[in-house]
């Protein structure tokens, strides 16, 4: 039998109904849901469609994410397996990571996500930039070196958000994680900013300069927006405005990558978190967390980066407890 029959062959701990044909959410037509009310535009009447449908397939949506998800497990236990049989050792990205590290260290650093562009996107990309917060914390328990990290402006959909739809994040509880309501200009680490020892940066794509090294004592600040690129030099003008420093990640000094030079939040957060981790290799760091599908080839220029990996659903219901 060769190693790709080993691979794909279905286990029997798997239903026989997991392998066939995928079955779509079965979808209520938005005109089901009656005529436009009155002084409401049509692009308002299909969000709140959009939203009563989501809620009546909600059940059937995680039934087939979770059975997704266990045949997912299911076929990289059988790689593993082939792994073992052929007396190959398991690749590194196959083995279990644990949810955190006891023995993590303090790298020294603060970041601030900056959540005060909320109004600035849809309904999608709140959701979107819920998951990319839960990955960021998620890194940030389980990297070498933690981050202090703070989400501010925390106040409007976005908090809607972990109240309701992802309350079982336990977000409160965060370790190394703080939420607060204020805007950069309000926080101790504005008022304390010292232009001369760079003590205060925003990483901006769009500026010159760029982030060599990162030192311990100070304050990095990441947009937290995901807005398919529609604007222009967001952070970067809202940094000049408070008169905070901007620097951008060295990419270009290391690494070819494709499109513009933007990223993820998660990603910008897990390479400074990598870039600790490997003593300040900058060229490491981004080797181990760029997706490789993003390195020399053409995949789009959003500014939050790869959507297609942080936007698999609007209404992905994220668990990562403490």
């Amino acid at each position: 039998m060769s190693d790709k029959q080993v691979i794909e062959t279905p286990s029997p701990m798997v239903p026989e109904e997991n392998h066939q044909q995928k079955e779509p959410i079965s979808h209520k037509p938005l005109s089901a849901y009656g005529p436009i009310p009155e002084g409401m535009s049509k692009s308002q009447w299909k969000k709140i469609c959009k939203k009563k449908r989501f809620e009546e397939t909600k059940d059937e949506f995680n039934k087939k994410r979770k059975l997704k998800k266990l045949q997912a497990r299911e076929r990289k236990r059988e790689k593993i397996e082939a792994y073992v049989s052929k007396g190959l050792p398991i690749p590194e990205e196959m083995k279990k990571q644990p949810k955190k590290n006891v023995n993590q260290k303090d790298s020294g650093i603060k970041i601030i996500i900056d959540c005060a562009f909320d109004d600035l996107m849809n309904e999608k990309e709140i959701a979107s930039m819920g998951s990319q917060i839960t990955r960021s914390h998620a890194a940030n328990k389980r990297a070498d070196y933690y981050a202090t990290m703070v989400c501010s402006s925390f106040n409007k959909r976005l908090k809607e958000r972990f109240d309701k739809q992802i309350a079982s994040s336990n977000y409160k509880n965060w370790g190394h994680f703080e939420f607060t309501p204020e805007d950069i200009d309000k926080l101790e680490e504005y008022k304390r900013k010292n232009d001369e020892e760079d003590n205060l940066i925003y990483l901006s794509a769009d500026t010159d300069e760029a982030l060599e090294k990162l030192e311990p004592g100070c304050t990095y600040i990441v947009g937290g927006i995901v807005d398919k690129n529609r604007h222009k030099l967001l952070c970067y003008n809202k940094a000049k405005e408070l008169g905070i420093k901007t620097k951008r990640l060295p990419i270009d000094e290391y690494i070819k990558i494709s499109g513009r030079r933007v990223l993820t939040t998660t990603h910008v957060i897990q390479l400074m978190l990598k870039c600790f981790e490997k003593d300040g290799d900058w060229k490491a760091a981004f080797e181990e967390v760029i997706p490789s599908r993003k390195l020399g080839t053409d995949e789009g220029d959003a500014r939050d980066g790869d959507t297609k990996e942080v936007e698999k659903s609007s209404e992905e219901l994220v668990t990562t407890q403490e």
